[in-house]
């Protein structure tokens, strides 16, 4: 092997030639003829390849995806037991070097910056399919609009045809409803598929952050960090999208400080404001309510995004948050929230338009700002849900603003608020967590984070139920965090087991991929205590500690 050439391979990036001899040496080199299968599609790959001469294709059945040149890298779902989602085949005679599983899992532990590379490739190919699968949905979106159109002529064209034509509009429908239902089961899975490796891309950027790095790695890691935050965004915009065009979206009715939550945003979103030197101010009535009932998360995300919005379109001047009490009495208050800005603004003919799906005000306007085009359709729809409607009035080069009304009940502050406590408040002194978990670097990730929370607390593993179960037998647990997908029984199956056991006091937080409504509520239905959406942020996964060891 020419150990300088393959230094070339995006694996090996920034890493010592000693470390690449290291790898190297505890890897194989396999040679295979133009034709050669080296992993079907739906299988998990047998190793983590690198060409080191030749040219693999990348087949989706009978459809040519791509073709990778030499020191390309490949199978890297092994990493999380993902199951490939293409066809390897050798084009031309292909030699390649294999590095299996246990000895990259054994050489990660001992250089990181192996897995910072393994991600980081992982992760813009993410990003090139991300986007592109975005313009499909456009092209889709747009074709079908056309054939609707196309439909509705051929209507109005004869009354003779009449009968025939109902009876095509009601296979359309059908074919529509189908259609429908595909997309959504798709849009579900490709969220729970991404979020799955992203808990590994997110929780180990975070240990990496916080372990010795060089300033090059450091700005590297900021970007990965960044980026996957960015694609989560993409990620949850579609699933929220997916939920409340399904119906299954449901507002919470619970009591939240109005007041403390619209500060927040303002003291979020201003660091962007700072950054692009605008200014953002917030204008709030003083007869507005300090608690109302609804729904803090959904109305935390239109305001968020509304704001985020106006900030991004703003090149000078600012954004202006206003909150203006339209009348109310001693039960309910009326309440106005616009959003001013001085920014591009938008032309008239455009503004049918913005609430679109994947729709922005110009092509023009994609490539220079970016986004999706779902994030002012997903706050339009969550304003409807506030029985409201989100309307907006625009010149351009002058500014917009954004506009709705919400009916609020006023609340009383609550009596008892539940204090998180810091950790080291806890006494973790002969308490153990049991984390079931089978994929090596989702336990590295979530094993190291504990430890960065609690240094001296113990920890044991399980990798399948079986397992779980018989350990659960023989020894005193403090908490459980259960894994959802299992190669034997799902977490589901196995909470069960273990409340049949009479471990009724046991603490059990769900460590789950998806956040549809309906799978958070077979957690509780399965006698779980608690849940944890991956991937977790530091703070998320100190909260469930906290909430759990002091229970």
């Amino acid at each position: 092997m020419n150990i300088t050439y393959l230094q070339g391979c995006s694996l090996f990036k920034n890493i010592a030639l000693n470390v690449v001899e290291e790898v190297l040496s505890e890897s194989e080199v396999n040679i295979y003829q133009p034709g050669d299968v080296l992993n079907h599609k739906g299988d998990i790959p047998s190793a983590l390849f690198i060409i080191e001469s030749g040219v693999a294709s990348i087949y989706n059945e009978d459809v040519l995806l791509a073709e990778l040149p030499e020191l390309a890298m490949m199978g890297e779902s092994i990493l999380a037991d993902g199951h490939a989602v293409a066809t390897i085949v050798a084009k031309t005679d292909l030699t390649v070097i294999e590095i299996k599983k246990d000895k990259f899992y054994e050489l990660s532990h001992k250089y990181p910056a192996l897995v910072f590379n393994v991600f980081s490739t992982t992760f813009s190919r993410l990003r090139s399919s991300n986007d592109a699968a975005l313009i499909e949905a456009r092209n889709r979106e747009r074709k079908l609009e056309q054939e609707v159109q196309e439909r509705t002529k051929e209507l109005n064209d004869t009354l003779d045809a009449l009968t025939k034509t109902n009876y095509e509009l009601n296979e359309t429908k059908s074919s529509l409803i189908e259609t429908q239902k595909f997309r959504d089961q798709f849009m579900a899975n490709m969220s729970h598929e991404i979020r799955t490796p992203m808990n590994a891309i997110v929780g180990l950027t975070n240990l990496l952050l916080k372990s010795e790095v060089n300033a090059q790695q450091l700005k590297y890691l900021q970007v990965i960090r960044k980026s996957g935050e960015n694609l989560l965004v993409i990620i949850n915009d579609i699933l929220d999208l997916s939920k409340i065009e399904a119906g299954k979206m449901e507002l919470e009715q619970r009591a939240f400080p109005l007041k403390t939550t619209l500060e927040t945003v303002k003291m979020i979103l201003n660091v962007k404001a700072e950054e692009k030197g605008i200014f953002l101010n917030e204008t709030i009535d003083s007869v507005l309510p300090d608690y109302v009932v609804g729904d803090e998360t959904r109305f935390t995300q239109v305001i968020t995004n509304l704001v985020g919005n106006a900030i991004k379109f703003t090149e000078k001047g600012g954004v202006t948050l206003k909150a203006e009490v339209i009348n109310h009495d001693a039960t309910n208050a009326k309440i106005k929230f616009s959003i001013i800005d001085t920014g591009i603004g938008i032309p008239q003919d455009k503004l049918s338009k913005i609430f679109e799906s994947f729709s922005q005000a110009s092509d023009d306007t994609t490539r220079k700002f970016g986004g999706t085009g779902l994030g002012l359709t997903i706050s339009k729809q969550l304003v409807e849900l506030h029985n409201s409607n989100l309307e907006v009035s625009s010149v351009p080069d002058v500014g917009s603003t954004f506009y709705f009304t919400v009916d609020f009940k006023i609340a009383l502050p609550p009596q008892e608020k539940e204090q998180v406590v810091e950790a080291n408040g806890i006494d973790v002194t002969n308490k153990i967590i049991l984390l079931v978990e089978d994929n090596m670097f989702n336990q590295m990730v979530a094993v190291d984070s504990i430890k960065e929370i609690f240094a001296d607390i113990e920890i044991d593993v399980a990798n399948n139920g079986e397992k779980a179960l018989a350990m659960v037998k023989e020894k005193s647990y403090s908490m459980v965090f259960m894994d959802i997908q299992l190669p034997d029984m799902d977490g589901f199956q196995i909470t069960r087991e273990i409340r049949k056991m009479g471990f009724d006091q046991l603490r059990i937080c769900a460590m789950t991929a998806s956040v549809l409504k309906e799978h958070v509520d077979a957690c509780y239905d399965a006698g779980m205590d608690d849940y944890m959406m991956k991937p977790f942020t530091p703070e998320l996964l100190k909260e469930k500690l906290i909430i759990n060891l002091s229970a």
